[in-house]
């Protein structure tokens, strides 16, 4: 859970200094290795930030990053 936490942070240094595809990057591999309902949060409020200054061929990344989000709480919900 430590280094999902790790990724979400450097995510969200790195989505403020405007290198967009590398926080999408790390939001992926953090949205992909946890089930836990509050990073899942984190993750889905910094990829809506992130499809929020999206230009027009790069929000699919950051919806990919929301859909998996979701789909793991609802699997964690699931369990």
């Amino acid at each position: 859970m430590a280094d999902v936490q790790q990724l979400i942070t450097n995510a969200r240094k790195v989505l403020a200094t405007g290198k967009d595809a590398e926080a999408a990057r790390l939001l992926t591999d953090a949205a992909y290795r946890t089930y836990d309902p509050e990073l899942e949060r984190q993750i889905r409020e910094l990829a809506s930030q992130g499809l929020d200054n999206a230009g027009r061929f790069s929000k699919r990344r950051w919806k990919e990053i929301i859909r998996v989000a979701d789909e793991r709480a609802g699997s964690s919900t699931n369990a």
